[in-house]
């Protein structure tokens, strides 16, 4: 069973926002709360520069869907201690990595990353992140929407 939170890194918001996933997003728009890290939100609206789209409009319509998690204190101290804990560790984390786990930690939702960027979040996981695949995501997704068609076609 998923979490009612959910936060999406960079690659999975972009392929969850492409116009054949419409359906999807609106079923998980619909059952979730969904928290955007910065750098989903990032690779979002440089696609859509890109494309020529107005990005102040693209940047209205973000924030009247989801949540952005909006560069704070709180974010800042996460940031700073999963950083230092992991370079204690030998570890020295992706900046985009960092900030997007820290987003996910902070807002206690479960992160949905790109499944060949699992392994990068799993060093997060002792602290507090909650990660899984964009395709496994997806399998949960399609049971809970076949679990709900069921219950509204009794």
């Amino acid at each position: 069973m998923l979490p009612e939170r959910i936060s999406f890194g960079p690659i999975s918001f972009l392929k969850i926002t492409r116009k054949q996933n419409k359906e999807i997003l609106e079923f998980i728009l619909a059952e979730f709360q969904v928290f955007l890290p910065l750098p989903a939100v990032n690779s979002y609206l440089m696609t859509k520069g890109l494309l020529g789209r107005d990005i102040d409009e693209e940047i209205k319509i973000l924030r009247e869907v989801f949540t952005i998690v909006e560069v704070s204190d709180q974010l800042i101290r996460k940031m700073a201690e999963l950083g230092g804990a992991l370079v204690k560790e030998g570890i020295v984390p992706n900046f985009s990595d960092l900030i997007t786990a820290a987003s996910a930690i902070i807002t206690e939702s479960l992160l949905v990353v790109n499944d060949k960027k699992v392994k990068d979040y799993e060093i997060f996981s002792k602290y507090g992140l909650d990660v899984i695949s964009y395709t496994k995501f997806l399998e949960e997704i399609e049971s809970l929407a076949e679990e709900e068609a069921k219950r509204v076609a009794k």
